[in-house]
């Protein structure tokens, strides 16, 4: 079970909620479900990073934007919150909306794939009592059955079905946090009474071998395109060696396995992991075949011709001690994970544990000593949300035909090699649970720019200003190694695509970002573009199409003096993050003022500038921008250059902060010969970056000749 860490380093809030809805589904019942079958014993493996965002949640120290909306009295939700409500709150499959006929409705109303206009006529057209419902059966339908079922408020609310109160909502943020911090507890008390195995994984999920040496993605690819070479062995074991104390401090002991990310493994990673005191690894048959040199001869129907290779355990020897090694049976993981959830749940138990049978009779068939192991290993939260039940009846099914047939026995790993002999193996190819290889993660020239961007930010790493502050330094090494993690490359590139592309795209490039900041430096510009070409993000809702006419007063004026704008829309999913905060949209266009910008903020901007800052950066990135700043009732504007440094130079732009802000900049300031200029909007506070609009792009706009009509941004 894992995911990566969505925290924000610079504000602190959550910018997606992936573990708030897979802890509420799955984590706890996928534990508590094996209560039913003493005999049956499992190895679940969570990832620190998950661990620690898991306790935050269940301490009520933070809210992402899905959760804050959720919880806003529905009269008081503004415009942009109800928008951001419709758009977030029906993210789930179909058979998790399927139970709910009200969400369906709602749902249906708002449309299944609802436009951007389309978002907007919805929220004015949805009453209070509608976006309450919303705010609860969103949440219902993600809460785990068997408190749906049993727990008594949770079983009310679900069968009240409609017309839901305030007070629903605060009742059922109660239970919500109750489940949450069951969580953990259950984990550990499963263990210590022998039921389950829990393994770690590296801190933040990097991709070990690449981290150690991406060179080592040439033993699949000998001629693959590759980044500058990174190469660092200690981080790499460093990211164990702090997933092994952290589990500590959760669980009470040390775990003796960890599931490289992606079952990422390489000769290095091994030796790394003995030194690390790991005594068990696991990976992908894929990986065991390259390693061997020999197929596994997969048969049509799934078995195998050399049940010999998979279903042993296998070491490593090293200078630091022996690492057991188990690769798992691809077809049966993946019939779990990818083919079951369209079957009677009973059915696919039936094959699961038919097709474990065939593995015992066609081993025996064959003579081979002592008894087959075979590894069953898969994503502990993507498939259940595509069950009928969340998975739930299948795997009791499997649970009972496990505890209930002699010639079956579900063990732990751990329980598996203290009973199995272990083959020595002549090496570990360098590969990953996907194709044995390692191409999604740098595959990609998306891919490689990240690599490089991390490097570059090790290198400043190495070299840290003297006198820096420990935490300082400390918050910089926090932040690249969260950088490290594999989920940010695992959306680069044309192999995978979600519609949370930019989101894993802007937390990589904050996060090292957050490393020059930490250590006195200005990030490099390519940090402030993203690193997506295989896709076009919207940038405006469109250019400008003529000249604009403001009074730079802070008000929107009735009449056309912002007619002819461009326009550009801010994405909601940071702002609702920190409470609906921030810019909300930007109009832009060539007046008798020059370069003329409207700054709309959620509040009045005059509010904002009171306790933050807000940068206008112009021309080549970094070298020209405006600071604008609110004392008393004066806005403040600051025109700064960076020549070895930003310097101050004297500036005749104008600007009002009231309703809006208002922003005149002669073209003279910023025109930087023929072409046109680019300039981003950005919010400051205590010296650190909150958001920026466009993220990872910048907005165009020529020069307009008064009364030219056209489109030219």
């Amino acid at each position: 079970m894992h995911q990566p860490s969505y925290r924000d380093p610079v504000h602190g809030a959550y910018v997606l909620p992936w573990v708030r809805l897979h802890a509420l589904r799955d984590y706890l019942g996928m534990v508590r479900l094996l209560d039913a079958t003493p005999g049956v014993h499992a190895t679940f493996n969570l990832v620190p990073s998950l661990l620690d965002q898991v306790e935050t949640y269940a301490r009520d120290e933070v809210l992402e934007g899905e959760l804050r909306v959720g919880l806003v009295p529905a009269a008081h939700l503004t415009p942009d919150e109800r928008v951001f409500a419709l758009r977030t709150l029906f993210l789930m499959s179909e058979p998790l909306l399927a139970p709910w006929p009200r969400l369906r409705e709602l749902r249906d109303r708002r449309g299944a794939r609802a436009s951007e206009p389309e978002l907007h006529r919805a929220a004015a057209a949805f009453t209070d009592q509608d976006f309450r419902d919303l705010q609860v059966l969103s949440k219902l339908a993600w809460f785990d059955l068997d408190w749906l079922a049993h727990d008594p408020v949770v079983r009310a609310l679900a069968e009240k079905g409609q017309g839901y109160d305030e007070d629903d909502k605060r009742r059922l943020r109660g239970r919500e946090l109750a489940l949450l911090r069951e969580i953990l507890p259950a984990y550990r008390d499963a263990a210590e009474r022998g039921r389950i195995e829990i393994a770690t994984s590296p801190y933040y999920h990097p991709i070990l071998p690449l981290l150690a040496d991406s060179d080592a993605h040439r033993e699949a690819h000998p001629h693959a395109p590759l980044p500058r070479r990174f190469r660092h062995p200690d981080d790499a074991l460093d990211q164990i060696t702090r997933a092994r104390a952290r589990h500590a401090e959760v669980f009470g002991r040390r775990p003796d396995g960890l599931w490289p990310s992606e079952g990422s493994v390489s000769d290095e990673v091994v030796d790394l992991a003995a030194r690390a005191g790991v005594r068990w690894l696991a990976s992908d048959e894929g990986v065991l075949e390259r390693s061997l040199g020999v197929p596994l001869e997969r048969h049509a129907e799934g078995g195998l011709g050399r049940p010999d290779l998979l279903y042993v355990p296998w070491v490593r020897r090293t200078a630091a001690g022996d690492v057991r090694l188990l690769f798992r049976d691809r077809t049966l993981s993946d019939l779990i994970g990818f083919v079951y959830s369209k079957w009677r749940p009973e059915d696919a138990a039936a094959d699961m544990l038919e097709r474990l049978r065939a593995v015992g009779k066609r081993w025996t068939a064959a003579r081979l000593p002592g008894v087959p192991l075979v590894p069953i290993i898969l994503d502990g939260e993507n498939a259940w949300e595509h069950f009928a039940d969340g998975g739930r009846v299948f795997l009791a099914a499997l649970y009972r035909g496990l505890q209930e047939d002699p010639a079956l026995e579900p063990v732990t790993v751990a329980e598996a090699l203290a009973r199995t002999p272990a083959r020595e193996l002549p090496r570990v190819f360098a590969g990953s649970w996907i194709d044995a290889d390692f191409s999604v993660w740098i595959g990609h020239a998306d891919d490689r720019r990240a690599w490089d961007a991390l490097g570059d930010a090790r290198d400043a790493l190495a070299s840290p200003p003297e006198g820096l502050p420990a935490g300082e330094l400390a918050r910089a090494w926090g932040a690249y190694r969260a950088a490290a993690g594999s989920d940010w490359c695992w959306w680069y590139g044309d192999d995978r695509s979600s519609a949370n592309d930019a989101d894993f795209d802007r937390l990589f490039r904050r996060q090292l970002e957050v490393v020059y900041r930490c250590l006195g430096r200005e990030p490099p510009p390519d940090l402030q573009r993203t690193f997506i070409t295989t896709h076009a993000f919207r940038v405006l809702d469109h250019g400008p199409s003529g000249p604009v006419t403001p009074t730079v007063d802070g008000r929107i004026a009735p009449g056309h003096e912002w007619a002819q704008a461009g326009a550009y829309r801010a994405p909601q999913a940071g702002s609702m993050a920190r409470g609906g905060a921030g810019i909300r949209a930007l109009r832009f266009g060539v007046g008798a003022d020059g370069l003329c910008l409207l700054v709309e903020t959620a509040g009045p901007a005059r509010e904002l500038l009171r306790s933050a800052e807000i940068r206008v950066d112009l021309g080549a990135p970094r070298t020209l921008r405006y600071r604008l700043t609110q004392a008393d009732a004066e806005t403040r504007v600051q025109r700064e250059r960076e020549l070895e440094g930003w310097r101050a130079e004297p500036t005749a732009a104008r600007a009002v902060a009231d309703e809006v802000l208002e922003v005149a900049i002669p073209w003279s300031e910023v025109a930087a010969g023929t072409g046109p200029v680019a300039f981003a909007v950005s919010v400051w506070q205590s010296g650190a970056e909150l958001e920026r609009h466009p993220d990872g792009a910048r907005i165009e706009v020529e020069d307009l000749p008064a009364g030219e009509e056209r489109d030219r941004a």
